[in-house]
């Protein structure tokens, strides 16, 4: 499950360096990302890399915080956890603590995105 999650720290390194196409290559070409900010499923290759483009863009950068692996099967697992984004405006850094889950499928001997789901982490409650 290790080399899994080495995958979500090869993307969190490419989202960092503002490297779309880095980021892109990692999901499978079947690939569905319902974005922390999108409107709309996310589900091709090219809407894909526009979506880490326009990040990019916005100048977000990510910190992968603690998370669980779950082994599905010898080819796929699910990692649920929490990361923060970040962003500087206006000489101010703006934290915004979100919760993701990806799946991932081994296909052809590599470990590839198959799912990705992020939203913001709201405000506990009382």
């Amino acid at each position: 499950m290790a080399e899994a999650y080495a995958t979500l720290e090869r993307w969190a390194r490419g989202f960092n360096d503002g490297d779309a196409s880095a980021v892109a290559a990692l999901y499978a070409p079947d690939a569905v990302i319902w974005g922390t900010l999108a409107q709309t499923l996310t589900t091709t290759p090219q809407d894909i890399e526009t979506y880490f483009v326009q990040a990019a863009r916005a100048g977000l950068k990510t910190t992968l915080g603690q998370h669980v692996t779950s082994r599905i099967s010898d080819a796929c697992v699910v990692d649920a956890g929490h990361y923060d984004f970040t962003r500087v405006a206006g000489g101010q850094t703006a934290v915004i603590p979100a919760r993701y889950s990806f799946v991932l499928l081994q296909r052809d001997g590599a470990w590839m995105i198959a799912h990705h789901h992020s939203s913001i982490l709201p405000k506990p409650i009382g």
